[in-house]
Parts: structure tokens; sequence; C-alpha cells
């Protein structure tokens, strides 16, 4: 691994922290005097909020200087994960989430997906060495903004997946732990509880990935700015958050089958074993990341027929 520092601190979370609270608590309140939400619902709806305000001022780059800003495609690739990350969740929004989603509910949704990029895909991008204002605004390194907007889009899609289907939370065998939470028959809690289940599976497989490399991806990423580097990187996230999402889309109908289909991600994690270069100075394969995407798709083409074999709906 490499000797870069973490680029992610706890104190760098401090406002945000207060801000949320602040927000959660006065949202909670409001809209359970409206008759709106559930107390818990409400929090959830101001925490969302105050993330993405957060995430929107942190991500800014109207404050710097046109030298920045002139050429720096690493700004645009970052911010092509964005785009691609909300495009899909709005997608799925509009198109496949539960029917019942409409109005504050529909407000709601859109909150936890953009808070959700920003948080768990834009900033928790930093952990992999790439730092958004040093490494993409003032240095203009693509490799970064590749690594970052790939890991970021990854994190939306994993969002999207678990917003498309039914939320029938009587359906779902979740024990009583479920059942304390004051708005449990609103469901709107599957959606992040799949997310943060599908984002970890996410998170520690691309930590496995830069275990597995014999060469230093950070190094050459951030330092050396190996393109080749950061677009195997991006391929392979994408192709990983291709398998989870489709494990966590659909219709809830208990855990086993979701978890089940999280076994596809195997098939990019053995494709990686196969590809990663042999030495500590060894050179990326041709084609490598489009292999990763292809093995992801097969999986998901073939999973149902699996799951048939062993009468699984997946």
């Amino acid at each position: 691994m490499s000797n870069l520092s973490r680029s992610v601190h706890f104190r760098d979370f401090t406002p945000l922290a207060i801000m949320a609270m602040i927000f959660g608590v006065m949202s909670s309140i409001m809209f359970y005097e409206a008759d709106i939400f559930w107390p818990d619902t409400g929090f959830f709806f101001g925490l969302s909020l105050a993330v993405s305000l957060w995430g929107l001022w942190r991500s800014r780059v109207g404050h710097l200087h046109q030298l920045y800003l002139r050429d720096n495609a690493a700004i645009g690739a970052a911010r092509l994960g964005v785009i691609g990350a909300v495009v899909w969740c709005g997608y799925v929004l509009l198109n496949h989430a539960d029917p019942s989603i409409s109005g504050a509910w529909m407000v709601l949704y859109a909150l936890m997906a953009l808070a959700t990029i920003k948080l768990f895909g834009q900033f928790a991008a930093e952990y992999f060495g790439p730092r958004l204002r040093v490494d993409i605004y003032e240095r203009k390194n693509l490799a970064a903004g590749t690594v970052v907007g790939a890991f970021t889009f990854a994190t939306g899609l994993i969002f999207g997946g678990a917003m498309w289907g039914e939320m029938e939370p009587e359906s779902l065998e979740y024990g009583w732990l479920f059942s304390l939470l004051p708005g449990y028959e609103d469901g709107w809690w599957i959606t992040p509880w799949f997310f943060l289940m599908g984002w970890a599976i996410l998170f520690f497989t691309m930590r496995f990935w830069f275990k597995r490399e014999h060469i230093d991806p950070r190094e050459r990423i951030v330092r050396e700015r190996s393109q080749a580097d950061a677009n195997a990187f991006a391929c392979f996230c994408i192709a990983c958050a291709i398998t989870i999402a489709y494990a966590v889309q659909g219709d809830y109908v208990g855990f086993f089958q979701s978890l089940a289909g999280f076994s596809i991600i195997a098939l990019p994690i053995l494709a990686h074993e196969i590809l990663r270069p042999a030495g500590p100075r060894g050179q990326r394969r041709r084609g490598e990341g489009w292999i990763y995407i292809l093995m992801a798709l097969i999986g998901i083409l073939t999973i149902p027929w699996f799951g048939g074999l062993f009468g699984l709906e997946l």
C-alpha cells in the first residue's frame, strides 16, 4: 500500500456533524408538527439536506483562480461522475421506484441520493489517495479525477439500484429491531439500509484491489499521473458497482435473495487476479478495464438462470 497519508480526516467533518444535527432536529419537529413525516423520517430529511448543501459548498470551484480552471480535464472527470450518478438516480426515482414515492417523499429520496453521491462518493473517494482540492483542482491530475469520478458514479449506481422496486417492509423478515422505528411502516429506511450494505462491499472490494496489486496504484495515480492505472481502477470499480446495483435492485422480498445476488462480484475479482500486473514495474494489460465490465455484464445476464436452478429469484 502507499505511504501517502490519508486525505480524509474526522476533523474535516466536524462542521458537517454540527450542521446535520441542527438541520435534523429542526426538520424533525417541523415535519412532525405538519403531520407529514414521523420524527425519525423528518430528522433524516434534515440530515440529507445538510449533507447535500455541505457537499455542494465543499466541491465548489467558483472561488478558484481561472488559472486552475483553464484546460483542467480533471475537474470535468470528477464532475462527470457526479452528473452520471445524479442522472441515474433521477431516472430510477422517476420511473422504477416505489409508486408511493411522491410529493415530500420524492424530495426526501432526491436529497438522500444527492447527499449519498457527495459524501459516500465524491469525498469518500479521497480515501484512495486523490484529493479533490489539491490533486484535481490545483494540480489538474486527470488520473486522480478519473478515480474520483468513477467511485462517485459507482456510488450512485448502487444507490439507484437500492431505490429500484417495491418497498413493502411487512414482507421483509428483518426481525423486531426495525419494527422499533417510529416510521417502520413507511419503509423509507429500506433504501439506505440496502445501499449501505452494498456500498460497504464496494469499499472493501476496492481496498482488496489495492492490496492485491503488485504495483503501487496510489503512488502511480497521484504522483506519476498514470492514466492506465486510473482507468483500471475506474473500470473495476464500475464493474463491481454494476453487480452490486443488480443485487440490491428489484422488489424486496428478503435478505437471502439479495445476498445471493452479491456473488456475481466474484467474476470481476477473478478477472483482476488473472490480469493484474505481474511485478512492481509491470504494465497494464490492453483492454483490462473492458474485461472487468464484460465479466460484470455476463454475471448479471446469467445469474437469473443459475438462480432458477436453486429456486431463487435473482
